[in-house]
């Protein structure tokens, strides 16, 4: 079966692109997000509708099979690659993806999508300056935020150190500069292009895509569903009721972009949403229903105790002795600013909690952005559990080794992505999960659960149906 033609289609993400480093600097009403000053690049302002592109590889049967290019909500963070616009990536795809994949015959899913992930082009990218050694000296140890002296505690929930050094920045356009690099496609164009062609192959051989993964990578067939994980967004009471009502594995994940309000100073309000959490788990759900708790906390603990190792752990202390009795993990303790500093915080802190006999559970998912990524945070022994977060990954076919990175090298796979995607990324999602067999899918997209959580279900259940008549 030969690839004919290709179609794209602006589209648009169920959730909306947030500027998280604005947030945690300077919380803002979801009703003044829409018009508020960004401060990463990229950012039009601090909400805006997330943006997808959908591509249609047209078959020489008629058929298309299509796939949606979508980035995460916090572009942009943490090495992330940034916002995602619909219309530059229209023409990405007609002049660098089309012509690799027009004519092609649709034979290896795996391949193919290695070949599009390999492709790169020219980009235009804002990089600091490199400082002044006085300045890097007192910059302190990599990854240490650069913070004016004095600012107490109270200050840094107000005014993170990356929000100062991005403001001084803008104050001192000499501290940047614009470079021209190649770089490979935008990871939304490459994680679109990879599901169209995993559908494809999908179509080419009459089996679901789960199959075509299954049979590529050499794996058993699927013959049970995975655990599911849902998200609250900012509607953490409401909507982690819907998650106990429905029983999910995993749960609430809820959101922290407003640092004073949702965590406290010495995290008092989480610890205290943490109880309410329990006590509705208990009353609703019964003694049967036994969920994990997880939690993200995008990196506050870090910020609230200026990335200081002891406090954070006496926080996580206190945050396992509130979810009591209930398994708890924590995502993204802190956010630094490379990769070596993040996975070395998170080793430490790791270390820490085994060291005092925590049974907490520490997730990684900031700088975790690549295979390559994944391999060495699971390499150094620097968290109980990885999100795979598929949209930062590009082609699927790095997020089916990134699960199997983390289940080769006994640490928990958690197969993410975000709120900001589309139901057809979603289903793949449910596709890769069932192949793979991770710890817990996250349920996307959007914040709304119900949705959510109904589409993994179902979409796992229809699927299985569907293998078991081969």
């Amino acid at each position: 079966m030969q690839i004919t033609d290709l179609l794209t289609v602006p589209a648009v993400g169920a959730y909306y692109h947030e500027d998280l480093t604005a947030l945690q600097a300077n919380p803002v009403p979801v009703a003044d997000r829409y018009t508020a000053a960004p401060v990463t690049e990229g950012f039009r302002a601090v909400r805006q509708p997330a943006e997808a592109l959908s591509v249609g590889l047209v078959l020489d049967d008629g058929r298309v099979a299509w796939g949606d290019c979508v980035s995460v909500a916090y572009s942009g963070k943490a090495g992330r690659y940034p916002v995602f616009r619909a219309q530059g990536g229209i023409a990405t795809v007609r002049e660098l993806v089309a012509p690799v994949l027009l004519g092609r015959t649709v034979t290896s899913f795996r391949e193919l999508a290695a070949e599009v992930d390999a492709l790169t082009e020219p980009v235009t990218v804002t990089r600091p300056v490199a400082e002044p050694a006085a300045e890097a000296e007192d910059a302190g140890a990599q990854g240490t935020p650069v913070v004016s002296q004095g600012m107490s505690r109270r200050e840094l929930l107000t005014a993170p150190a990356r929000f100062v050094r991005s403001v001084q920045q803008e104050m001192d356009p000499g501290r940047t500069e614009q470079v021209t690099v190649e770089r490979p496609l935008h990871t939304a164009i490459r994680y679109g292009i990879s599901q169209a062609l995993l559908q494809a192959a999908a179509l080419a051989r009459g089996i679901t895509m789960a199959e075509v993964i299954a049979q590529e990578w050499g794996l058993p067939l699927p013959d049970g569903p995975v655990p599911i994980h849902a998200q609250s967004g900012g509607e953490r009471y409401s909507n982690a009721d819907k998650m106990i009502a429905r029983r999910v594995a995993s749960l609430p994940h809820a959101l922290i972009d407003d640092i004073p309000g949702q965590l406290g100073e010495e995290g008092v309000e989480l610890i205290r949403y943490l109880r309410w959490l329990v006590d509705r788990i208990q009353a609703l759900g019964g003694p049967d229903y036994r969920p994990a708790i997880h939690l993200d906390v995008h990196g506050a603990l870090g910020v609230i105790y200026d990335q200081e190792p002891g406090h954070i752990l006496g926080q996580l202390y206190a945050l396992e002795q509130a979810a009591h009795p209930y398994s708890l993990r924590i995502e993204s303790p802190v956010v630094l600013e490379s990769r070596a500093a993040q996975i070395e915080m998170m080793k430490k802190l790791r270390d820490y909690v085994r060291m005092r006999k925590m049974k907490v559970q520490l997730v990684a998912d900031e700088w975790a952005n690549t295979l390559e990524d994944i391999r060495a945070f699971v390499s150094a022994g620097a968290a109980d559990m990885i999100q795979v977060k598929m949209p930062d990954l590009g082609s699927v076919h790095n997020s089916v080794d990134g699960v199997l990175a983390c289940r080769e090298g006994g640490v928990g796979a958690f197969l993410g992505g975000s709120c900001a995607e589309t139901e057809l990324s979603a289903r793949v999602s449910v596709h890769v999960a069932l192949a793979t067999r991770p710890d817990i899918l996250m349920a996307k997209p959007g914040m709304g659960v119900d949705t959510a959580v109904t589409l993994a279900h179902n979409e796992m259940a229809r699927t299985l149906a569907q293998i078991r008549t081969h």
